[in-house]
């Protein structure tokens, strides 16, 4: 059985959040909420993830979608390939797709995060945050002016948390993973909007943050700090 490892991982928010939530007052920017509790979705932990790698191994071939990119078809990969329906090295328009699967395939953003051809190597939890409420008043900005706009006023919920969790299951390239974890650790990211006032800015507790490995079904899960991983 492929190793798996499952992360607890607490991210310090010092100003607080907002993830988005319907716009029921067109003056009042809300967080999105769920029941009782406010929430960042799976889907926003993955795109933030997926964007600090995409930092981290800036790559221009990824951006440009590995169209074209020059790979080797050894072979190693002919079982994936063939299960695709890319069997047939003699046509062109499979040579180029085969192509542009082995250069997915070795890309680490495409392999942690999924692509057209395959499915993601890690899963998010949701966050659910049972917090307070910070509302504070804005006036919009004219970039070009740099002068406030008159009758332009707004309001902006902020969620008044120091801490969120979300936890991962990873498995696929753990080093990858590991190298974002640590960026994420020493420059942080932002969660949701408000970005331009440092609303959401988020930071990795590399010693608050805990991994277990999984390689049975019987073994008991331990969970233990996150400097303890050696890859």
């Amino acid at each position: 059985m492929k190793k798996v490892y499952l992360f607890k991982l607490k991210f310090n928010t010092p100003y607080g959040l907002r993830v988005g939530g319907p716009k029921e007052d067109i003056s009042t920017l809300t967080p999105l909420r769920i029941g009782q509790y406010y929430v960042i979705p799976s889907s926003s932990w993955k795109g933030i993830f997926r964007r600090t790698t995409e930092v981290l191994i800036a790559n221009p071939n990824h951006f440009r979608g590995h169209e074209g990119e020059d790979v080797t078809d050894d072979g190693s990969l002919d079982e994936l390939l063939e299960a695709k329906g890319l069997e047939n090295k003699n046509d062109e328009n499979v040579r180029k797709e085969r192509k542009r699967f082995i250069a997915m395939w070795n890309c680490p953003v495409e392999r942690l995060y999924g692509s057209e051809y395959f499915a993601s190597a890690v899963t998010f939890s949701d966050t659910l945050i049972d917090a307070e409420i910070n509302q504070r008043t804005h006036v919009v900005i004219d970039r070009k002016t740099r002068k406030s706009e008159e009758k332009h006023l707004y309001s902006e919920q902020i969620v008044n948390v120091n801490s969120v969790k979300v936890k991962v299951i990873v498995r696929d390239r753990i080093d990858d993973w590991i190298k974002t974890l640590k960026f994420l650790s020493e420059f942080g990211t932002f969660v949701g909007g408000g970005k331009s006032r440092g609303i959401g800015y988020a930071v990795l507790d590399w010693k608050e943050s805990e991994y277990a490995e999984a390689d049975g079904l019987t073994r008991k899960i331990m969970f233990k700090p996150l400097d303890e991983l050696k890859i």
